[in-house]
């Protein structure tokens, strides 16, 4: 999630969570949407520049945390995969001329599965960052930073991380929202404040959930994902955004590091569909203007 260390990391509180095994690429993840039939179109304008292996299979297995709207998140079915990266995916198939198959899984899990080769990328609201490049490759499609999300009213009166100095904090596990908590913590500590108790969880759902109930103070969420819920959860009435961005950053897929032909490929479906306009009415719809990129980058995280 969040420019996950910080997915980029929600859906609504009441949007269900399906995991259920399922075979990809030759291993097993958590299911997403249901197996896609394949609906290749060798005719598409980049068809021919995929790798072998996607083209022979059909399809790109997508591994994805599905709990992060708006990002990417169940419909009230459970099954159906809705949300900004999901919809971005069906527009980078159009061009490549294979669908993208989303699995669930949990965040911290991702990375693995993909230099395992469980699945072919990973688009889950994940931040591009020299950490995680050592490992793998980004294709870089939105910025964000990370947000404060506070009950509505801001009680606590949160502007900055400082302020949450012998408070306790919720945050998704493996994101670079945790990140930031740890750190500010031993700032406090250094500081002779109190340490920031962190509470953590697999599910950005779950940790949302803890200053919905008051037993966190705030949450830490990437900034599309905390704007979301500060309009939709209690038709508003329940949360609020406090401050102001923390170290934006690129959002990426990521790409095993020897998929590099799968890697550009995908850089230039990107580009082609920031060019055609599809990308600029994507940002429009979900309502995330502020993070749209006018160029893809690949590896921009510092």
């Amino acid at each position: 999630m969040t420019s996950q260390p910080g997915k980029l990391l929600i859906t609504t509180l009441t949007a269900a969570v399906v995991a259920a095994s399922a075979t990809a690429c030759g291993g097993s993840a958590d299911s997403g949407e249901p197996a896609a039939k394949s609906t290749a179109n060798s005719s598409a304008l980049l068809y021919d520049e995929l790798p072998q292996q996607q083209r022979k299979a059909g399809k790109i297995v997508v591994g994805s945390d599905i709990s992060y709207a708006p990002m990417e998140y169940y419909d009230t079915d459970g099954t159906t995969v809705l949300g900004f990266d999901k919809e971005l995916a069906d527009a980078l198939s159009k061009q490549l001329g294979v669908p993208f198959e989303f699995k669930n899984a949990s965040f911290d899990g991702l990375i693995t599965s993909l230099r395992s080769q469980r699945i072919d990328v990973v688009i889950s609201g994940m931040s591009d960052t020299k950490e995680r490049q050592a490992s793998v490759d980004f294709v870089d499609y939105y910025t964000a930073g990370a947000m404060l999300l506070v009950k509505k009213g801001n009680p606590e009166n949160l502007k900055t991380l400082a302020d949450l100095c012998g408070k306790t904090i919720a945050v998704q596990r493996a994101t670079t929202q945790e990140g930031y908590a740890e750190e500010q913590s031993k700032a406090c500590e250094k500081d002779g404040e109190k340490e920031i108790e962190i509470l953590s969880f697999d599910r950005e759902t779950e940790a949302l959930l803890q200053v919905k109930q008051g037993r966190a103070v705030a949450g830490l969420e990437d900034y599309p994902v905390a704007s979301y819920n500060a309009r939709t959860s209690g038709e508003g009435a329940d949360f609020e955004v406090a401050g102001d961005q923390i170290e934006a950053g690129p959002l990426g897929i990521a790409v095993a590091k020897q998929d590099t032909e799968l890697r550009n490929v995908i850089q230039k479906a990107l580009d082609a569909i920031i060019d055609d306009g599809t990308y600029k009415k994507l940002i429009d719809k979900w309502e995330i203007p502020a993070g749209a990129v006018t160029e893809a980058k690949i590896n921009s995280g510092t």
